[in-house]
């Protein structure tokens, strides 16, 4: 694992702020294009790089707090890149977890956003451009590149493709309190602060409520939560 931290950008209001990126990337060029991408954003990036999967699933399962970032290569020389990011969001229900990959099939996409991704950025693209979906990911907007999401909303609209209502979701007393603070804006901290429990008491919770509204963030939580009636 190699650790960089990078020098704060002039652009950053508060370069006293140290952001952590996790790196799994097995191409050392590619590594450093996006280590000198990452030093014209904002803050201070503290960078966790790994070029095997394993050795990234083991740290993350050590890591004590929410990364700020993942970026992920699917096609690592031991294990998937999916095996990567199911593990990050098995640690961290809410965490933005991007693929960087040279892999642009629609199965290969859809794995990963069923395993946990948020976003799916191709390596062919230009260094601006992954620059920049880097910077949608920061602002909470997560990318998809063009050609992978003409695929999606074409599977998405298809007449054949019919969306079902559950009504059979049931939810603990400290889940549906958990989901009303999140619904509130509130961080993990603060939910954790507002109901007296421990942080890892409200990352179970989290993850409890993402099994079974079926969703891969807080927003889509909310939202079907709503749909449901069940904020």
């Amino acid at each position: 694992m190699n650790a960089t931290l990078n020098h704060p950008s002039r652009d950053n209001p508060n370069p006293a702020i140290v952001r952590n990126l996790l790196l799994v990337e097995d191409n050392p060029l590619f590594a450093e294009q996006i280590t000198d991408a990452m030093k014209v954003m904002a803050g201070r990036w503290q960078i966790f790089e790994f070029s095997e999967g394993q050795s990234a699933k083991d740290w993350i399962t050590q890591a004590q707090s929410p990364l700020d970032l993942v970026l992920v290569d699917l096609g690592l020389p031991d294990v998937s890149g999916l095996e990567v990011i199911r593990a990050c969001r098995e640690r961290f229900a809410d965490m933005p977890i991007v693929v960087i990959s040279v892999v642009a099939s629609e199965s290969a996409v859809l794995q990963a956003i069923e395993a946990g991704a948020n976003g799916y950025i191709l390596k062919d693209e230009s260094i601006d451009e992954i620059t920049q979906g880097i910077v949608q990911v920061l602002e909470g907007v997560y990318p998809l590149s063009p050609r992978l999401a003409r695929y999606l909303f074409k599977q998405l609209t298809s007449p054949s493709e019919k969306i079902s209502t559950r009504t059979d979701i049931r939810l603990s007393p400290r889940e549906q309190e958990t989901l009303q603070h999140l619904s509130q804006g509130l961080s993990y901290e603060q939910v954790a602060n507002t109901m007296g429990v421990a942080l890892s008491t409200v990352q179970s919770n989290v993850r409890s409520l993402y099994r079974k509204l079926n969703v891969k963030s807080q927003s889509q939580a909310v939202s079907v939560a709503r749909d449901q009636n069940l904020l």
